[in-house]
């Protein structure tokens, strides 16, 4: 328990984080987006479109298994803009934040991938 005459200013919370991350779930509810209910999942590549010849940043088509817990596997397809040294290949995983009601709403952690 903090103490009542602490100068808030310069009081630090136990967990910031955790205060950090409250208020995002809390602002993304209000607001109606649909990551609020998002869970920790991963997506794999099933397929993506080939990078074109030239061009250092490029559209990608990609179809996605979205795979998290308690969400039946959902195909989902996306555009992305990729640099040419990261671009996905078929059976790439990377992490992503994933919502419950929409699971074709998607965060996928793309910097993961490796440089090719």
């Amino acid at each position: 328990m903090s103490d009542p005459n602490a100068d808030p200013r310069t009081e630090s919370t136990e967990n910031e984080d955790g205060g950090l991350d409250s208020t995002t779930a809390w602002l993304e509810k209000i607001i109606r987006d649909p990551m609020a209910d998002a869970v920790t999942g991963r997506v794999r590549v099933l397929s993506a479109s080939e990078p074109a010849r030239r061009g250092r940043y490029q559209e990608c088509q990609v179809e996605l298994a979205v795979e998290a817990p308690g969400i039946p596997t959902t195909v989902a397809r996306q555009s992305l803009v990729f640099p040419r040294n990261r671009w996905p290949r078929a059976g790439d995983i990377v992490p992503a934040r994933i919502s419950r009601s929409q699971p074709d709403a998607l965060e996928a952690d793309w910097d993961r991938l490796s440089p090719r």
